[in-house]
């Protein structure tokens, strides 16, 4: 498994350098969140995994700018729910960890759920189930 990479910023990504892997990433925005417990310095809004990460952030990418697009739940979500208004478009951002497997990025996946979950008590906005998997 290679290290997570740095933040992007996600308007503009261009997504060829996202790998066609499997991996987990996580969507954020660019300010502090304030939790059922504590604050999330880094804004997340949702945390997932895919069999092909360039595909499934784009898909949040278009889900989440274009109203009325489906393909990514958190995205679609993110834009019916207008959450713009409070975290903007042009203040989100991504960040990704190549996997070899789907496996393993699902289990990547469960554990930064659960690691959230417990500094939170919460799960992120966008995330409406969660992963009981555990990172490896």
């Amino acid at each position: 498994m290679k290290p997570w990479t740095k933040w992007r910023q996600l308007e503009g990504l261009d997504f060829t350098i996202v790998p066609e892997t499997p991996g987990a990433y996580v969507i954020a925005t660019r300010s502090a969140i304030h939790r059922a417990i504590g604050i999330d310095p880094d804004g997340v809004l949702h945390i997932g995994e895919s069999d092909n990460l360039r595909s499934r952030i784009r898909a949040f990418w278009n889900c989440a700018s274009q109203l009325g697009t489906q393909g990514h739940m958190a995205g679609w979500r993110y834009q019916t729910y207008r959450m713009n208004k409070h975290f903007p478009l042009n203040d989100l951002r991504v960040k990704w960890c190549a996997t070899r497997t789907k496996k393993l990025a699902y289990a990547l996946e469960g554990g930064r759920l659960k690691k959230y979950f417990a500094d939170h008590l919460e799960l992120p906005p966008l995330n409406l189930k969660f992963n009981w998997s555990e990172e490896k």
